[in-house]
Formats: structure tokens, C-alpha cells, sequence
């Protein structure tokens, strides 16, 4: 399913190290991060995730950079991606 997700975001340098670190990382089996941007200011994010489910996408996304930005989550229809 895909999952969207609104940060609101408190500290952008340090969202942005946490991001790029996870990314690098690697991400879990079953998620992919198909769309991910923000404002010129980075102090707002928006991004479509995909995953098992919104409290999957949740548990990783706050796992992360929970602690530099709130988080709103929702499930998505999405147009211009594959079904899933």
C-alpha cells in the first residue's frame, strides 16, 4: 500500500542527516520511498511511502527523525504509480 506522510519539520539540517543516513543504509525489506520532497526551506516534507501498512511506515519513519519533525500519516490512492 502506499503511505503519505506530512513532516512538519523542527530541525531540517538535522532531518536531513538522519534521511540520508537511512537511506544509505539501506531500507527494510517490503518499503520503498518512491516520492520524497520538501520545501525550499526544508522546514516541511512530503512524502509517499510504500509498505505493509500505515503503522509499518509509521514505526520506521519515526524510528528515524521522529524526534526533528511531527509526522501525519495516511493511506493513499496514488495515480502515476504502479497498483500495489
Amino acid at each position: 500500500m502506499y503511505v503519505g506522510v506530512i513532516h512538519r519539520i523542527s530541525d531540517p539540517e538535522a532531518f536531513e542527516a538522519a534521511e540520508q543516513r537511512a537511506l544509505e543504509a539501506g531500507l527494510p525489506e517490503g518499503v520503498s520511498l518512491p516520492v520524497h520532497a520538501a520545501t525550499p526551506d526544508h522546514t516541511t516534507g512530503m512524502c509517499i511511502w510504500e509498505g505493509e501498512s500505515v503503522e509499518a511506515v509509521r514505526e520506521l519513519v519515526e524510528s528515524v527523525v521522529g524526534e526533528y519533525s511531527e509526522n501525519e500519516y495516511f493511506e493513499l490512492e496514488v495515480d502515476g504509480l504502479p497498483a500495489r
